[in-house]
């Protein structure tokens, strides 16, 4: 896809969410311990937030969808419903305390233990409410742009490492754009509600966006996980939002430009196969790990690039650990980008991404990686492809 180059003296930003809770408790994601029992009554509601960036006729809806993962058939579904001339991101806020999205997973139909399988109805639910969220964007008021700026806190004591020798990335990152904010991105898995919590929460990320205002984006969190603050557990996710954004709203900010552009490009995945760890984590045959691994892996997958000034974002279709990220990151600093902004669960989900040493040291993380040990080389080569086609920056 062509890569849209906007003047930001045109460009103007439109917000709008639509409920994503459901009429009727379903199985909770995230904790396969919870052997998908349903949720209880009394979580605070979900929803999906539409940022659209338009101008010159052209516009991106980027959707932050308060679920698991993104399917690529949810993809599908509302990309298909989009009005025409309108580009449609999905990404998701990582709760573990929302319906289990692999019920809106076309593909998703071996039954695995603690893990939902796909549901007709409740993908046509999903798609038809996001959907109304992009409408409803694009019918709200828009609100030009002033200039561009980003926000990076240090932060201490927020993320930690979960595979030994490697340190997460401690930096918030937050865009804004005069009148407001439009994305925040920070590495730390939405975990702060274990798997006891059966009500819907949007966790961190969840309630994040309701202070900011804008988008908020996982980073490289594949082998990230929070460091809880003190106090009761169902308060943990307001505290740390608190917190971050506190970091953020301290830290100064700066000019960034006055561009704005994006592109997608595929990445090569190759032919999925299980983890040599795979039939003994789960206890299945390898056969059947094969046959498994095969039907639920997707066959494509693509990568996100939004750039908005010199800052960018690149969106990852699944859980990338802290070392590819700083690969991705490192790629395109050398192409004159800062901040770059790298971001986890958007546009899909192809399972974990790890360096080909991470994956031949296997772990959890491994089990989860269906691409083989090159997966993120390919993804690398995908980036660099994409910033070749993005316009020179000024």
């Amino acid at each position: 896809m062509t890569a849209l180059l906007l003047a930001l003296a045109t460009l103007t930003v439109r917000v709008a969410d639509a409920d994503l809770t459901p009429p009727e408790p379903l199985p909770l994601g995230g904790y396969t311990e919870r052997r998908s029992a349903p949720f209880e009554a009394g979580g605070p509601g979900l929803v999906a937030r539409t940022l659209v960036l338009e101008a010159g006729g052209r516009r991106l809806a980027w959707v932050a969808v308060e679920t698991l993962t993104i399917p690529e058939s949810l993809v599908s579904r509302v990309r298909k419903a989009a009005p025409t001339g309108t580009d449609v991101v999905l990404s998701a806020t990582h709760t573990h305390c929302a319906p289990d999205s692999q019920m809106l997973n076309e593909r998703m139909t071996i039954p695995v233990p603690g893990i939902a399988t796909y549901r007709s109805k409740w993908l046509d639910w999903y798609a038809d409410r996001i959907s109304q969220g992009i409408r409803a964007a694009m019918e709200s008021e828009p609100r030009p742009v002033g200039s561009l700026r980003a926000r990076l806190a240090r932060t201490e004591g927020m993320n930690r490492a979960r595979r030994q020798g490697e340190e997460p990335d401690r930096t918030a990152c937050r865009i804004e754009a005069e009148p407001g904010v439009l994305f925040d991105v920070f590495a730390a898995h939405p975990v702060l509600l274990g798997p006891s919590h059966l009500k819907t929460d949007p966790e961190w990320t969840g309630r994040l966006m309701r202070r900011s205002g804008g988008l908020a984006l996982v980073g490289a969190l594949g082998d990230v996980s929070p460091v809880p603050p003190e106090g009761p557990e169902d308060e943990r996710p307001a505290r740390y939002a608190e917190a971050l954004a506190a970091a953020l709203e301290r830290s100064p900010a700066r000019p960034i430009g006055n561009e704005a552009e994006w592109t997608f490009e595929p990445i090569a995945l190759g032919r999925p196969e299980p983890h040599p760890e795979f039939s003994t984590a789960n206890k299945v045959p390898d056969a059947l790990a094969r046959l498994v691994v095969a039907r639920f892996a997707p066959p494509q997958a693509e990568v996100t690039l939004l750039r908005l000034g010199r800052a960018l974002i690149v969106g990852v279709p699944g859980e990338p650990t802290t070392a590819v990220g700083r690969r991705l990151r490192e790629a395109a600093a050398r192409k004159g980008y800062d901040p770059v902004l790298v971001a986890s669960h958007v546009g899909g989900w192809i399972g974990y991404i790890l360096t080909p040493e991470e994956y031949r040291e296997g772990g959890y993380e491994a089990t989860l990686a269906f691409h083989g040990p090159a997966l993120s080389d390919r993804l690398l080569q995908a980036v660099e492809r994409g910033l070749q086609r993005m316009s020179q920056i000024r």
